[in-house]
């Protein structure tokens, strides 16, 4: 493969794998907007507080999304004390539409955090984070949007690739918080164009 072939199919690579990938079924009326709930995000078992860290991100860049509101912290916080859970994310979809209800929420918000690894210097590559997310309806128990992103593997990647110079790259990279509000924005803005594509349609 020549160079300039090889450049191209590089850069392809990196635009794809630096895209969220978002799916949606129900575009919400700006006129009218949905009254959404974000539960808890289930933590990375290995570290237990990345579950908080994806849960506030993704709450300050989902409130920027128009056609939805979001319930009240505070709110969300007494009905899951109300219903002796905890806030580690481990809430199955019919108690997630249940506590949606209690709320007055249109939609529950439930997210995952599918890894989190974070930035070691020079032990190991950058920071990476995964986070995948789903919109159901608490009426009709229906997905209205699922979406996922991860942020910060394909540097790893290259960070092997032009070892030692990799080291520096660590050093100064993102680290895993940066991740997580990296990831949370990508996802927003994805959804946020989708969105207004199927609205124009």
């Amino acid at each position: 493969m020549k160079r300039p072939c090889l450049l191209a199919a590089c850069m392809a690579f990196f635009l794809t794998a630096c895209a969220a990938n978002v799916i949606v079924r129900r575009t919400p009326d700006p006129a009218k907007p949905v009254r959404v709930a974000v539960l808890p995000f289930k933590a990375q078992p290995e570290h237990p507080e990345s579950g908080a860290l994806a849960y506030e991100a993704f709450s300050t860049y989902l409130l920027r999304l128009k056609g939805y509101s979001m319930i009240d912290r505070g709110a969300l916080d007494q009905v899951i004390k109300e219903q002796k859970l905890t806030q580690t994310g481990i809430i199955d979809q019919e108690k997630a539409v249940e506590i949606g209800k209690l709320l007055g929420a249109e939609g529950v918000v439930l997210g995952t955090v599918t890894e989190y690894t974070p930035r070691n210097y020079l032990l190991f590559p950058p920071a990476k984070v995964s986070l995948t997310a789903r919109l159901i309806n608490t009426k009709t128990g229906e997905v209205e949007w699922t979406a996922s992103d991860t942020r910060g593997g394909l540097k790893r990647w290259f960070t092997w690739l032009v070892w030692p110079a990799g080291i520096v790259a660590t050093v100064i990279s993102p680290s895993a918080e940066d991740q997580m509000q990296r990831t949370s924005r990508s996802i927003s803005r994805a959804l946020e164009k989708e969105i207004t594509k199927q609205r124009g349609r």
